[in-house]
Formats: C-alpha cells, sequence, structure tokens
C-alpha cells in the first residue's frame, strides 16, 4: 500500500478516511492530497510503465471488488465484472451510523439493513459484527464473507458493525485512547451503538446477538462477561485472559503495547481489568466457540477456557469447535 510513482519523486499509498480506504498522494515537500474521492474503499493499487494510468481495486456498496483504472478527476471506472452474478442478487442497504459513546465520543460503524425495510416495518433481530486489529476498521463496501456482511441482511437481520476506539480511519487519538483501556471504552462504544440502534427503532431489544473474530472474538467474550442483554453469541479466536495471551502468542508486543507499555508483573492491574475471564462469574449467553488448532497468534487455549467456564462450571449452553491443523485464519474446507 505504499510505492513511488515510476520515474518520480511522488509517494502514493491507501489510507483508512472514516470508513472508506482511498488512494493518496505525496510530492516532496507537499502535503498529501487524495487521487481518489468519494465513498470507495481501495485494496491494492498498480501504474502502466510511465505511470500515466493507475489501476485499482475495490469495493462498492453493490459489488465485493473489481479493478478500476483513476480518471483524471479521481473517479473509478470500472474495467472488469469479476462477479457478475452479483448483479442479480437483491442487496442489503449499506450505510454509515454514528453515535455518542458515554464519554461524548462520536463513533461511526456500518449499518446493513434487508432489502425494502422501512421504520414502518417495526425493529429488526440485529447481530452486532465486530472487526478485528483492533487498528482495522469496518468498511462502506458490500463484504460478502463468512461473519455476516451480505448474508445476514439477506436473512431479515440487522447488522451493525462499530467501529469502536482503536479504529483506523478516525485520527490519531481515536485510535490511541485504547492504549491501557481495553475491555472497557471499546465495549463501551459498541454498546451506546446497540442503545442507539434501538432508540431509533431500528433494533429489537429482545433480539440481540454478537460476533466477532480475532480482536472481535475478543470482544465478543468481553459482551459476554459485561451483559446479559445478547441472546446468543458466536466467539472466534478471542482472547480470554490478556497474560495468557502475552506469555503464549507469537507477537506479544501487541499486548505490551496494549497494556500501557508494561509486562505482566508490572502493571497486573491492566492486564487483569483487561481481560474478560474475570467478569464471567454472571455470564449467561449461550455461545458457540470457533478456533484453529494451531492458532499462534490467539492460541486455542483461550477459547477451551471460554468453554471450560461456561459450560462447566457457569452451566451456560456452549458449543467449542477446534479446526484441526488451523491457524489465525481459516483457509481451509472441512
Amino acid at each position: 500500500s505504499l510505492a513511488w510513482g515510476p520515474g518520480s519523486d511522488t509517494l502514493y499509498f491507501t489510507g483508512d478516511s472514516r470508513a472508506r480506504v482511498r488512494l493518496y498522494r505525496r510530492d516532496a515537500g507537499e502535503p498529501a492530497a487524495v487521487v481518489t474521492e468519494g465513498d470507495v474503499t481501495v485494496g491494492s493499487f498498480a501504474f502502466n510503465a510511465d505511470g500515466s494510468m493507475i489501476l485499482v481495486t475495490s469495493g462498492s456498496l453493490d459489488s465485493p471488488g473489481d479493478l478500476y483504472l483513476v480518471a483524471a478527476d479521481g473517479t473509478l471506472d470500472r474495467v472488469t465484472d469479476i462477479n457478475p452474478q452479483v448483479d442479480g442478487w437483491i442487496l442489503p442497504s449499506i450505510e454509515t451510523v454514528q453515535w455518542k459513546a458515554p464519554d461524548g465520543t462520536e463513533v461511526e460503524g456500518i449499518l446493513e439493513l434487508p432489502p425494502g425495510w422501512t421504520s414502518d416495518d417495526g425493529p429488526l433481530p440485529m447481530i452486532v459484527e465486530i472487526h478485528g486489529g483492533p487498528t482495522s476498521a469496518s468498511h462502506l463496501e458490500m463484504r460478502f464473507w463468512i461473519y455476516g456482511r451480505t448474508l445476514l441482511a439477506a436473512k431479515g437481520y440487522a447488522l451493525l458493525s462499530p467501529n469502536y476506539r482503536g479504529s483506523t480511519g478516525y485520527g490519531d487519538e481515536f485510535l490511541t485512547q485504547l492504549i491501557g483501556r481495553e475491555n472497557d471504552i471499546d465495549v463501551a462504544d459498541i454498546l451506546a451503538g446497540v442503545d442507539a440502534m434501538i432508540e431509533r427503532g431500528i433494533a429489537d431489544p429482545d433480539r440481540l446477538g454478537v460476533m466477532g473474530w480475532s480482536n472481535g472474538g475478543f470482544l465478543t467474550n468481553a459482551l459476554v462477561a459485561a451483559t446479559d442483554r445478547f441472546k446468543a453469541a458466536s466467539s472466534g479466536a478471542g482472547v480470554l485472559d490478556q497474560t495468557i495471551q502475552w506469555a503464549t502468542e507469537d507477537t506479544p508486543g501487541h499486548v505490551i503495547n496494549f497494556m500501557g507499555s508494561a509486562l505482566p508483573w508490572e502493571n497486573p492491574e491492566h492486564y487483569l481489568k483487561g481481560s474478560p475471564l474475570y467478569g464471567l462469574s454472571t455470564a449467561s449467553t449461550p455461545t458457540l466457540i470457533h478456533v484453529g488448532g494451531n492458532d499462534p497468534r490467539v492460541p486455542p487455549a483461550h477459547s477451551r477456557g471460554l468453554y471450560r467456564a461456561l459450560a462447566v462450571y457457569l452451566d451456560v449452553p456452549t458449543e467449542l469447535i477446534v479446526y484441526p491443523g488451523a491457524h489465525h485464519s481459516l483457509t481451509t474446507y472441512t
């Protein structure tokens, strides 16, 4: 996502901007300038030999991704139709929504609604779908994947994908406020979004679910520990205990950074407060847990521990699925 223009001193790069991903350019001594305007989610980019043409991959609200040429005015001209079958689908409406966190910070998310739904139809069952990272974001685009985007709206659900504190695209302060406050302001941001969707008549408070993978799994665990308002949860490769995570994962610096640049014995309070495990005493949400058997990033000990806590000690309906040989991302159909 970072490259010099052919034969020039112009640097091109992609960057998140409020649920969009745009292509930018920066000439020597000049501020960065937007190359691709509008509601775009640029993935990668390439040049022709002399740099006079730029080709990008990008998603849109009605296509999961194609190749586009960048016009002189920054608009995108589509040059491929990789998934023509999508043209015949009845697609959900996709939009950004905003709400206020308890501390007054504006938080944004992506809301998907069933085709043709209006407020006159009444509140919908809603799934909260939480992105990983946490230094990532849910983007304003059609996303067709196993964790709900496009699929659940087609089944009559509202789907809220919150860009909680720590997400990219909302400025450095929004990103770094999460440091030392995991399992705290991120959880508050998400629950405030749920409240906002209920108040706006979109979500039925008695029919809520939550799901996520990686950091989304961690936050699913955190929400299961924090509240009983969700009727079901799906936790994928989620951290349960920050000390175990520091001790066993392949990138322990990640944990140290978010625990306030401290090792477990230097600031055990952060590790304790950042761990969903210690809030599980009142957990009651039926939970599906799944994880790769060889996951080095969030080792399966977390998932096994969550299963033991919920199923064995708290008598919560729980199922654990361990995918043999799988790593942090599931790439093999079994």
